[in-house]
């Protein structure tokens, strides 16, 4: 993670969060690909809830891709 955003500690609670929401909801990241976070500023504020959504709003939009 680039020093662009926030302080260590900001950015280990940010690497922190992405890894819990990963841990309990696995069935939102497909296995046949690799997911990349990119922080960007204001990621510092993210709080569980609202990663989460952001994360099934985009596995929403890759099972709708994947259809066509």
């Amino acid at each position: 993670m680039t020093k662009k955003v926030g302080t260590a500690v900001q950015r280990n609670r940010i690497k922190r969060v992405v890894r819990e929401v990963f841990r309990r909801n696995r069935q939102l990241f497909p296995a046949s690909h690799d997911l990349v976070f990119i922080a960007k500023r204001g990621a510092t504020e993210i709080d569980y809830s609202s990663l989460l959504e952001e994360i099934e709003r985009a596995s929403r939009k890759l099972a709708i891709g994947a259809a066509r």
